[in-house]
Protein backbone atom coordinates (compact mmCIF):
# COMPACT_ATOMS: atom_id res chain seq x y z
CA UNK A 1 0.00 0.00 0.00
CA UNK A 2 1.47 3.23 -1.03
CA UNK A 3 2.08 5.82 1.96
CA UNK A 4 0.09 9.13 2.34
CA UNK A 5 0.99 12.29 1.62
CA UNK A 6 1.17 12.91 5.50
CA UNK A 7 3.83 9.66 6.20
CA UNK A 8 7.14 9.40 5.14
CA UNK A 9 9.08 5.66 5.03
CA UNK A 10 11.39 5.36 8.12
CA UNK A 11 9.33 7.54 10.55
CA UNK A 12 9.40 4.68 12.92
CA UNK A 13 13.32 5.04 13.49
CA UNK A 14 13.82 8.49 13.28
CA UNK A 15 11.17 8.58 16.55
CA UNK A 16 13.00 5.41 18.29
CA UNK A 17 16.06 7.50 17.77
CA UNK A 18 14.90 10.68 19.03
CA UNK A 19 13.45 9.53 22.54
CA UNK A 20 15.96 11.41 25.02
CA UNK A 21 13.45 13.18 27.90
CA UNK A 22 13.17 10.98 30.99
CA UNK A 23 9.37 10.23 30.56
CA UNK A 24 9.43 8.66 27.02
CA UNK A 25 13.21 6.80 27.81
CA UNK A 26 10.85 5.58 30.41
CA UNK A 27 8.91 4.05 27.93
CA UNK A 28 11.49 3.01 25.76
CA UNK A 29 12.82 1.10 29.22
CA UNK A 30 9.35 -0.42 29.27
CA UNK A 31 9.56 -1.71 25.71
CA UNK A 32 12.25 -3.10 25.97
CA UNK A 33 11.74 -5.34 29.03
CA UNK A 34 8.68 -6.43 27.01
CA UNK A 35 10.47 -7.07 23.84
CA UNK A 36 12.35 -9.54 25.86
CA UNK A 37 9.51 -11.36 27.44
CA UNK A 38 7.49 -11.39 23.82
CA UNK A 39 7.08 -15.74 23.81
CA UNK A 40 6.43 -14.84 19.79
CA UNK A 41 8.96 -17.07 17.52
CA UNK A 42 10.47 -14.59 14.97
CA UNK A 43 13.92 -14.83 13.77
CA UNK A 44 17.04 -12.13 14.42
CA UNK A 45 16.19 -10.72 10.78
CA UNK A 46 12.55 -10.00 12.22
CA UNK A 47 14.00 -9.00 15.53
CA UNK A 48 15.62 -6.31 14.65
CA UNK A 49 12.95 -4.93 11.76
CA UNK A 50 10.58 -4.45 14.83
CA UNK A 51 12.62 -3.35 17.76
CA UNK A 52 14.33 -0.89 15.41
CA UNK A 53 10.48 0.49 14.59
CA UNK A 54 9.52 -0.03 18.00
CA UNK A 55 7.13 -3.38 18.01
CA UNK A 56 6.80 -6.59 20.19
CA UNK A 57 7.42 -9.89 18.20
CA UNK A 58 3.89 -10.69 18.31
CA UNK A 59 2.80 -7.93 15.79
CA UNK A 60 4.54 -10.12 13.41
CA UNK A 61 1.73 -12.30 13.60
CA UNK A 62 -1.12 -10.29 14.70
CA UNK A 63 -0.58 -7.74 11.85
CA UNK A 64 -0.85 -7.58 8.15
CA UNK A 65 2.81 -6.80 7.34
CA UNK A 66 2.17 -8.29 3.75
CA UNK A 67 -0.65 -6.36 2.70
CA UNK A 68 0.23 -2.71 4.86
CA UNK A 69 3.78 -0.88 5.23
CA UNK A 70 4.84 -1.08 8.45
CA UNK A 71 4.94 3.15 8.64
CA UNK A 72 1.08 2.79 8.26
CA UNK A 73 0.88 1.51 11.98
CA UNK A 74 1.46 2.86 15.37
CA UNK A 75 4.16 1.22 16.91
CA UNK A 76 4.15 -0.14 20.52
CA UNK A 77 6.20 2.58 22.14
CA UNK A 78 4.32 4.92 20.49
CA UNK A 79 0.81 3.33 22.09
CA UNK A 80 2.89 3.77 25.41
CA UNK A 81 3.77 7.55 24.94
CA UNK A 82 0.09 8.18 23.92
CA UNK A 83 -0.29 7.82 27.48
CA UNK A 84 1.15 11.49 28.32
CA UNK A 85 -1.66 13.16 25.84
CA UNK A 86 -3.62 13.95 28.72
CA UNK A 87 -1.49 14.94 31.37
CA UNK A 88 -2.36 15.72 34.25
CA UNK A 89 -5.78 14.76 33.69
CA UNK A 90 -4.73 11.19 32.63
CA UNK A 91 -5.97 10.90 36.26
CA UNK A 92 -9.59 10.82 35.60
CA UNK A 93 -8.85 7.55 33.51
CA UNK A 94 -6.79 6.41 35.78
CA UNK A 95 -9.30 5.80 38.24
CA UNK A 96 -12.23 4.26 37.75
CA UNK A 97 -14.42 6.18 41.15
CA UNK A 98 -12.77 9.73 39.73
CA UNK A 99 -13.82 8.49 35.92
CA UNK A 100 -17.27 7.65 37.21
CA UNK A 101 -17.64 11.09 39.13
CA UNK A 102 -16.88 13.21 36.30
CA UNK A 103 -18.56 11.77 33.66
CA UNK A 104 -21.97 10.83 35.33
CA UNK A 105 -22.69 14.59 35.15
CA UNK A 106 -22.65 14.67 31.38
CA UNK A 107 -23.25 11.00 30.49
CA UNK A 108 -25.23 7.88 31.84
CA UNK A 109 -22.47 5.43 33.24
CA UNK A 110 -22.36 2.38 35.59
CA UNK A 111 -23.74 3.64 39.25
CA UNK A 112 -21.34 2.77 42.13
CA UNK A 113 -22.40 0.63 45.27
CA UNK A 114 -19.29 0.30 47.11
CA UNK A 115 -15.50 0.21 47.19
CA UNK A 116 -13.33 -2.08 48.90
CA UNK A 117 -9.92 -0.95 49.80
CA UNK A 118 -7.44 -1.30 53.13
CA UNK A 119 -9.67 -4.49 53.77
CA UNK A 120 -12.96 -2.94 54.22
CA UNK A 121 -16.33 -1.99 52.10
CA UNK A 122 -17.00 1.60 51.44
CA UNK A 123 -20.55 1.91 50.79
CA UNK A 124 -22.10 4.28 48.71
CA UNK A 125 -25.75 3.89 49.14
CA UNK A 126 -27.92 1.02 51.66
CA UNK A 127 -27.65 -1.37 48.74
CA UNK A 128 -24.05 -3.03 49.78
CA UNK A 129 -26.08 -3.53 53.37
CA UNK A 130 -29.47 -4.49 51.66
CA UNK A 131 -26.93 -7.41 50.21
CA UNK A 132 -25.16 -8.48 53.04
CA UNK A 133 -28.31 -8.79 55.47
CA UNK A 134 -30.88 -10.65 53.18
CA UNK A 135 -32.93 -7.16 52.88
CA UNK A 136 -33.16 -7.63 49.20
CA UNK A 137 -37.03 -7.10 47.39
CA UNK A 138 -35.39 -9.32 44.45
CA UNK A 139 -32.33 -10.41 43.29
CA UNK A 140 -29.54 -8.07 42.08
CA UNK A 141 -26.53 -8.16 40.12
CA UNK A 142 -23.30 -6.31 40.27
CA UNK A 143 -19.96 -5.98 38.87
CA UNK A 144 -16.70 -6.40 40.62
CA UNK A 145 -13.63 -4.88 38.96
CA UNK A 146 -9.88 -3.23 40.10
CA UNK A 147 -9.92 0.39 41.05
CA UNK A 148 -7.04 1.08 38.62
CA UNK A 149 -7.31 2.07 35.41
CA UNK A 150 -5.03 0.36 32.27
CA UNK A 151 -6.38 -2.86 31.93
CA UNK A 152 -5.85 -5.65 33.37
CA UNK A 153 -7.19 -7.62 37.14
CA UNK A 154 -9.91 -9.96 37.50
CA UNK A 155 -12.90 -9.07 37.33
CA UNK A 156 -16.60 -10.70 39.18
CA UNK A 157 -19.96 -10.54 38.30
CA UNK A 158 -22.41 -11.46 41.20
CA UNK A 159 -25.70 -12.30 41.59
CA UNK A 160 -26.67 -11.77 45.07
CA UNK A 161 -30.26 -13.28 45.94
CA UNK A 162 -31.84 -12.93 49.84
CA UNK A 163 -29.45 -16.05 50.90
CA UNK A 164 -26.47 -16.85 49.01
CA UNK A 165 -24.97 -15.07 46.16
CA UNK A 166 -22.95 -16.67 42.97
CA UNK A 167 -19.76 -15.52 41.93
CA UNK A 168 -18.05 -16.07 38.53
CA UNK A 169 -15.31 -14.54 37.40
CA UNK A 170 -11.66 -14.69 35.07
CA UNK A 171 -9.71 -15.67 38.16
CA UNK A 172 -8.14 -18.98 37.72
CA UNK A 173 -9.56 -21.39 40.48
CA UNK A 174 -12.83 -18.99 41.39
CA UNK A 175 -14.69 -19.48 38.17
CA UNK A 176 -17.78 -19.92 39.58
CA UNK A 177 -18.29 -20.13 43.39
CA UNK A 178 -20.97 -19.32 45.94
CA UNK A 179 -20.63 -17.45 49.10
CA UNK A 180 -23.30 -17.01 51.75
CA UNK A 181 -24.65 -12.96 51.75
CA UNK A 182 -23.15 -12.12 55.22
CA UNK A 183 -19.81 -13.48 53.84
CA UNK A 184 -20.29 -11.83 50.69
CA UNK A 185 -16.45 -9.60 51.53
CA UNK A 186 -14.87 -12.53 51.20
CA UNK A 187 -14.74 -12.41 47.49
CA UNK A 188 -12.03 -9.70 48.35
CA UNK A 189 -9.88 -12.10 50.05
CA UNK A 190 -6.25 -12.52 49.12
CA UNK A 191 -6.99 -9.13 46.47
CA UNK A 192 -3.87 -6.64 46.74
CA UNK A 193 -5.62 -3.86 44.82
CA UNK A 194 -8.16 -1.85 45.61
CA UNK A 195 -12.00 -2.76 44.00
CA UNK A 196 -15.01 -1.05 43.03
CA UNK A 197 -18.62 -2.32 43.01
CA UNK A 198 -20.97 -1.51 40.70
CA UNK A 199 -24.84 -1.84 39.26
CA UNK A 200 -24.79 -4.75 36.06
CA UNK A 201 -25.99 -2.63 32.76
CA UNK A 202 -28.10 -5.08 30.63
CA UNK A 203 -27.14 -4.90 27.39
CA UNK A 204 -29.55 -4.21 24.42
CA UNK A 205 -30.37 -6.97 22.21
CA UNK A 206 -28.24 -6.42 18.90
CA UNK A 207 -25.24 -7.00 21.14
CA UNK A 208 -26.48 -9.40 23.53
CA UNK A 209 -26.99 -11.59 20.08
CA UNK A 210 -23.57 -11.35 19.05
CA UNK A 211 -22.54 -13.72 21.98
CA UNK A 212 -25.20 -13.76 24.84
CA UNK A 213 -23.17 -15.10 27.89
CA UNK A 214 -21.05 -11.80 28.02
CA UNK A 215 -21.66 -7.99 27.70
CA UNK A 216 -20.43 -7.31 24.39
CA UNK A 217 -18.65 -3.64 24.61
CA UNK A 218 -17.54 -1.04 22.14
CA UNK A 219 -14.57 1.18 21.79
CA UNK A 220 -14.62 4.18 20.40
CA UNK A 221 -11.12 5.74 19.89
CA UNK A 222 -12.30 9.81 20.02
CA UNK A 223 -9.35 12.46 19.95
CA UNK A 224 -9.30 16.57 19.70
CA UNK A 225 -8.17 17.67 17.03
CA UNK A 226 -5.23 20.35 18.24
CA UNK A 227 -5.89 22.68 15.23
CA UNK A 228 -9.59 22.69 15.21
CA UNK A 229 -9.97 21.82 18.78
CA UNK A 230 -13.13 19.52 17.91
CA UNK A 231 -13.24 15.48 18.44
CA UNK A 232 -12.77 13.42 15.83
CA UNK A 233 -13.62 9.18 15.84
CA UNK A 234 -10.63 7.38 15.01
CA UNK A 235 -11.82 4.10 15.12
CA UNK A 236 -14.52 2.19 16.76
CA UNK A 237 -14.98 -1.65 16.97
CA UNK A 238 -17.46 -4.25 18.75
CA UNK A 239 -15.72 -7.13 20.99
CA UNK A 240 -18.06 -10.20 21.82
CA UNK A 241 -16.91 -12.73 24.15
CA UNK A 242 -16.37 -16.24 23.28
CA UNK A 243 -16.25 -19.50 25.50
CA UNK A 244 -12.73 -18.75 26.24
CA UNK A 245 -12.81 -15.15 27.28
CA UNK A 246 -16.08 -15.61 29.27
CA UNK A 247 -17.48 -14.35 31.86
CA UNK A 248 -15.73 -11.04 29.94
CA UNK A 249 -15.58 -10.13 26.56
CA UNK A 250 -11.67 -9.03 27.11
CA UNK A 251 -10.10 -9.28 23.37
CA UNK A 252 -6.50 -10.24 24.96
CA UNK A 253 -8.47 -13.42 26.75
CA UNK A 254 -9.41 -14.58 23.58
CA UNK A 255 -12.57 -12.60 22.59
CA UNK A 256 -12.97 -10.87 18.94
CA UNK A 257 -12.88 -7.59 17.90
CA UNK A 258 -15.15 -6.65 14.77
CA UNK A 259 -14.67 -3.34 13.11
CA UNK A 260 -18.18 -0.76 13.01
CA UNK A 261 -17.53 1.27 9.99
CA UNK A 262 -17.60 4.83 11.35
CA UNK A 263 -20.22 6.04 8.82
CA UNK A 264 -22.55 3.13 8.46
CA UNK A 265 -22.39 1.38 11.40
CA UNK A 266 -21.99 -1.92 9.42
CA UNK A 267 -19.40 -4.59 11.32
CA UNK A 268 -16.96 -6.52 9.53
CA UNK A 269 -15.23 -10.24 10.00
CA UNK A 270 -14.32 -10.48 13.53
CA UNK A 271 -10.58 -11.57 14.92
CA UNK A 272 -8.90 -12.56 18.07
CA UNK A 273 -5.59 -11.73 19.17
CA UNK A 274 -5.61 -15.25 21.59
CA UNK A 275 -7.43 -18.34 22.07
CA UNK A 276 -8.14 -20.95 19.96
CA UNK A 277 -10.45 -18.63 17.26
CA UNK A 278 -6.91 -16.78 16.84
CA UNK A 279 -5.97 -16.76 13.18
CA UNK A 280 -9.23 -16.65 11.11
CA UNK A 281 -11.46 -14.27 9.96
CA UNK A 282 -14.95 -14.61 11.62
CA UNK A 283 -18.01 -14.36 9.66
CA UNK A 284 -20.01 -15.44 12.04
CA UNK A 285 -19.41 -16.15 15.53
CA UNK A 286 -17.04 -19.38 16.26
CA UNK A 287 -19.12 -20.80 19.07
CA UNK A 288 -22.60 -19.51 18.48
CA UNK A 289 -23.09 -19.33 14.72
CA UNK A 290 -24.15 -15.86 14.60
CA UNK A 291 -23.65 -13.43 11.81
CA UNK A 292 -21.21 -10.48 12.73
CA UNK A 293 -20.07 -9.50 9.13
CA UNK A 294 -22.86 -7.27 7.73
CA UNK A 295 -24.51 -6.54 10.42
CA UNK A 296 -25.76 -2.92 11.99
CA UNK A 297 -25.28 -1.18 14.65
CA UNK A 298 -28.27 0.30 15.75
CA UNK A 299 -28.65 3.97 15.79
CA UNK A 300 -25.49 4.34 14.90
CA UNK A 301 -25.42 7.73 13.72
CA UNK A 302 -26.83 9.04 17.17
CA UNK A 303 -24.36 6.87 18.95
CA UNK A 304 -21.21 8.53 16.83
CA UNK A 305 -22.84 12.26 17.64
CA UNK A 306 -23.58 11.18 21.32
CA UNK A 307 -19.77 10.48 21.84
CA UNK A 308 -18.07 13.83 20.45
CA UNK A 309 -21.06 15.71 22.22
CA UNK A 310 -19.77 14.06 25.16
CA UNK A 311 -15.85 14.73 24.22
CA UNK A 312 -17.05 18.70 23.67
CA UNK A 313 -18.16 18.79 27.55
CA UNK A 314 -15.44 17.53 28.58
CA UNK A 315 -12.49 19.95 26.44
CA UNK A 316 -9.57 19.01 28.83
CA UNK A 317 -9.46 15.71 27.39
CA UNK A 318 -7.95 15.27 24.04
CA UNK A 319 -7.29 11.23 23.75
CA UNK A 320 -9.31 8.43 24.89
CA UNK A 321 -10.80 5.02 23.75
CA UNK A 322 -14.38 4.78 25.57
CA UNK A 323 -16.10 1.64 26.39
CA UNK A 324 -19.38 1.63 25.81
CA UNK A 325 -22.36 -0.81 26.69
CA UNK A 326 -25.02 -0.07 23.79
CA UNK A 327 -28.57 -0.39 25.27
CA UNK A 328 -31.64 -0.80 23.25
CA UNK A 329 -32.54 3.04 23.25
CA UNK A 330 -29.62 4.24 25.47
CA UNK A 331 -25.71 4.14 26.07
CA UNK A 332 -23.64 3.49 28.84
CA UNK A 333 -19.76 5.10 28.91
CA UNK A 334 -18.39 2.09 31.01
CA UNK A 335 -15.07 3.48 31.13
CA UNK A 336 -12.37 5.88 29.97
CA UNK A 337 -8.82 4.31 28.49
CA UNK A 338 -6.16 7.49 28.53
CA UNK A 339 -3.85 4.82 26.24
CA UNK A 340 -5.93 2.54 24.63
CA UNK A 341 -5.07 -0.61 22.86
CA UNK A 342 -4.52 -0.73 19.31
CA UNK A 343 -4.34 -4.16 18.75
CA UNK A 344 -8.05 -4.62 18.45
CA UNK A 345 -8.04 -1.88 15.52
CA UNK A 346 -4.76 -2.21 14.15
CA UNK A 347 -5.50 -5.81 13.48
CA UNK A 348 -8.07 -5.13 10.68
CA UNK A 349 -6.04 -2.13 9.19
CA UNK A 350 -3.63 0.28 10.43
CA UNK A 351 -4.21 3.51 12.43
CA UNK A 352 -1.77 6.17 10.85
CA UNK A 353 -3.71 6.55 7.66
CA UNK A 354 -5.70 8.74 9.32
CA UNK A 355 -4.68 12.29 9.39
CA UNK A 356 -6.32 13.93 11.71
CA UNK A 357 -5.01 11.25 14.16
CA UNK A 358 -1.41 11.49 12.98
CA UNK A 359 -1.66 15.43 13.41
CA UNK A 360 -2.78 14.60 17.06
CA UNK A 361 0.62 12.58 17.43
CA UNK A 362 2.32 14.77 15.95
CA UNK A 363 1.45 17.73 18.07
CA UNK A 364 2.22 15.60 21.32
CA UNK A 365 5.35 14.69 20.19
CA UNK A 366 4.81 11.52 19.64
CA UNK A 367 5.70 11.20 15.64
CA UNK A 368 9.08 12.44 13.72
CA UNK A 369 8.58 13.36 9.99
Amino acid sequence: MTLPQHLQTGHHERLMESIQDPVNLKYLRRFMTDFAKDPASITDKQATWLYDQGFLPEKIELYDFDTYDIALYLSDVQRWMTREVNGEYSIVFNNKILFTQVFRNFCKVAPITAIWRNGRIIPYDDVWEKCVTGQLEEPRKFVIKPLGGGGGGNVYFVQVGRKSAVIESNEVGRERFTLPVERLADVFIGAKVPFMVTEFIYQGEFTKRLYPLTVNTVRMLVVRDPETLLPHVVRTVQRMGTASSYPIDNFSLGGLSAEIDIETGVLGPAVAAAGPHKGPRWEYHPNTGEPIAGQVVPNWSAVVEGMKSLFLQVPYISYCGFDLILMDDDVVVLEGNSYSQVRLFQMHRPLLPDPVYVKVLKHNGIFQQ
